[in-house]
């Protein structure tokens, strides 16, 4: 850092601007995240990860399941671990799913959460499966849950 003649730290140019655009990024995160409601439980949570998940076409009978964990202010953890995966159609199709539940896990976290909710999740490894199947009667107790492709 570069001082001026009394030896105070004097800021440049190029290290102020990177400070701003990074004030403005994180103003822009901040702004995402409050304008959705605080989830507060894990009800909440599903809904939230059925409004992320955009379905690609031509992808019926295809799964996949993730692992993860979020922290206690809604964020991951770590770049979620592919447990499972089943997936139909040609090599573009099955990538296209693929990235379609990733892109989802992008848009949906960091999610807003509540204190006593995020001290839950902090806790609490998240089982994840996105399903282009007919709906059944999945297991969906707290954080394992299945997320069905609307019909």
């Amino acid at each position: 850092m570069r001082r001026d003649r009394a030896g105070r730290p004097q800021l440049t140019l190029a290290a102020a601007l990177a400070l701003a655009a990074g004030l403005a990024t994180q103003t822009l995160h901040g702004r995402e995240a409050a304008d959705r409601p605080a989830l507060n439980n894990w009800s909440d949570l599903r809904t939230a990860l059925e409004k992320c998940w955009r379905v690609p076409s031509d992808t019926k009978g295809s799964l996949i399941a993730f692992r993860f964990g979020l922290d206690k202010s809604g964020a991951l953890r770590s770049k979620p671990l592919i447990s499972a995966r089943r997936l139909q159609g040609d090599a573009d199709t099955r990538r296209r799913y693929e990235d379609a539940a990733l892109q989802a896990l992008d848009r949906c976290f960091p999610a807003p959460v509540t204190p006593s909710f995020g001290a839950v999740l902090g806790e609490s490894p998240i089982v994840l499966r996105f399903a282009n199947t007919p709906p059944t009667a999945a297991y969906q107790m707290n954080s394992n849950m299945t997320i069905f492709a609307p019909p």
